[in-house]
């Protein structure tokens, strides 16, 4: 929805300075390469309104996009460490306690022993 609207306002002013704008599909690649933080620079605003739309668009596409990656990586990160500990414990037949300071593995938990389990 976001890439229709940028495109529709870069396309209606900078349609009649712009060359490199010359239809509304220009524009919404424009609004995907800058939402996306790619940024090629194929297409660039050269107006005043239209740098100052692209800044709005980079501003908008750190909060809709990068703000819920870290929370997306974050619950990733946590769930793969769940299930690491829990594919250790099958596979070695160990009890593996929460974090400790002292003799810390790399995902921060400590073995206190070995034990089988039936």
């Amino acid at each position: 929805m976001g890439v229709i609207v940028f495109a529709m306002l870069m396309y209606t002013f900078e349609e009649r300075t712009n060359d490199k704008i010359v239809s509304v599909f220009d524009a919404m690649w424009w609004a995907v390469v800058t939402m996306s933080t790619v940024g090629y620079g194929d297409i660039t605003p050269i107006t005043v309104m239209g740098k100052l739309i692209g800044t709005v668009v980079v501003f908008l596409s750190m909060v809709f996009l990068a703000l819920p990656l870290t929370i997306i990586v974050s619950t990733f990160s946590k769930v793969y460490g769940n299930r690491k500990c829990m594919v250790m414990k099958k596979r070695k037949n160990i009890v593996i306690v929460g974090p400790d300071d002292a003799d810390d593995d790399d995902d921060g938990t400590r073995i206190v022993t070995q034990q089988r389990v039936t």
